[in-house]
C-alpha cells in the first residue's frame, strides 16, 4: 500500500508454496506451515520470498470476517463459475450456491466464497483470486464518504473481530487525508504460480506431502510490481 500515490497491490501466494521458512535454515516447507511457528514467522517468510520488509499484519478469524462484512452491509462480487460451496450449508441444510456474474453476499456468503477451492479446476489458485476480490470489494466500500465519516463507530463495532499491528493513529491519518483530499485508489491484484510436486517439508520430520514448487518468473514479477508500488509508480496487471 502506497498512501501517497493511493496505490494498492494485492499479491496472492498459494498455501502450498514450497519455500524456506525464516526459522528453517534454508530447508523448504509449505508456506501454510509457517503459521505453526507464529505470525512473525509468516511475515518474515513472505518477506524473504519477496525481498521486502513487511511492516504490519492484519489477522481475522472466520466469525470476525463475517461480522466485518455484515457491518459494512455486505459486498457484491463477480464469480467466474457457477458452483456450490463444498464446506458450507445455509439455515435449512443446503449448500450455498453462487452463479456466474454478480453475487450480493452477506458475511456468511462472503466467507464461503473466499474459502472454496474444491469446486474449481485450478483449486487454490482460484480461491486466492476470489480472496483478493473480497478484500478489494471491502476496501472499495470502506472508502466511501459515508463509511469514512463513521469509521470510528465501525471500528468500535468490529474491534474484537480482528488483530492488527497497524497503529490506530496511522489508520486515523489515512481516513482524515481521504476525507480531506478525496480521490480514487488504484487497487490491482497479482497471483504467483507454480507446479505440483511431492516433497518432504521441513515441519513434517521427513514425511512427504503435496507441495507447489514456485514458478520463479511469477515470483520475480511480483517483486517487480512491489518495487514499483514502493517507489511511487502506478501499476497495472494484465
Amino acid at each position: 500500500i502506497n498512501t501517497k500515490t493511493k496505490q494498492v497491490l494485492l499479491v496472492s501466494t498459494p498455501r502450498d508454496y514450497f519455500v524456506p521458512l525464516s526459522i528453517s535454515n534454508g530447508a523448504r516447507d509449505k508456506l501454510t506451515h509457517a503459521g505453526i511457528y507464529g505470525i512473525n514467522v509468516c511475515m518474515d517468510t513472505l518477506g524473504m520470498l519477496y525481498d521486502i520488509d513487511i511492516d504490519y499484519y492484519f489477522r481475522v478469524n472466520f466469525s470476525g470476517f463475517e461480522k466485518i462484512i455484515d457491518n459494512i452491509g455486505g459486498i457484491t462480487v463477480y464469480s467466474d463459475y457457477d458452483f456450490y460451496s463444498y464446506c458450507s450449508y445455509d439455515e435449512i441444510g443446503k449448500r450455498l450456491h453462487y452463479t456466474v456474474g454478480e453475487n450480493k453476499l452477506d458475511g456468511t456468503g462472503a466467507l464461503y466464497f473466499a474459502r472454496e477451492r474444491y469446486a474449481f479446476p485450478t483449486g487454490d489458485r482460484q480461491r486466492g483470486e476470489n480472496q483478493m476480490q473480497v478484500i478489494q470489494k471491502v476496501a472499495e466500500k470502506l472508502l466511501s464518504t459515508e463509511m469514512l465519516k463513521n469509521y470510528s463507530a465501525l471500528m468500535e463495532t468490529v474491534k474484537d473481530s480482528f488483530e492488527t499491528t497497524i497503529p490506530y493513529s496511522t489508520i486515523s491519518s489515512i481516513v482524515r487525508n481521504q476525507l480531506k483530499k478525496g480521490g480514487e485508489w488504484n487497487i490491482v491484484s497479482y497471483s504467483v504460480d507454480g507446479y505440483g510436486s511431492t516433497e518432504a517439508p521441513y515441519s513434517l520430520g521427513g514425511a512427504y506431502a503435496s507441495v507447489m514448487i514456485p514458478n520463479k518468473e511469477t515470483v520475480e514479477k511480483a517483486k517487480e510490481l512491489i518495487d514499483k508500488v514502493v517507489s511511487g509508480e502506478i501499476v497495472t496487471v494484465s
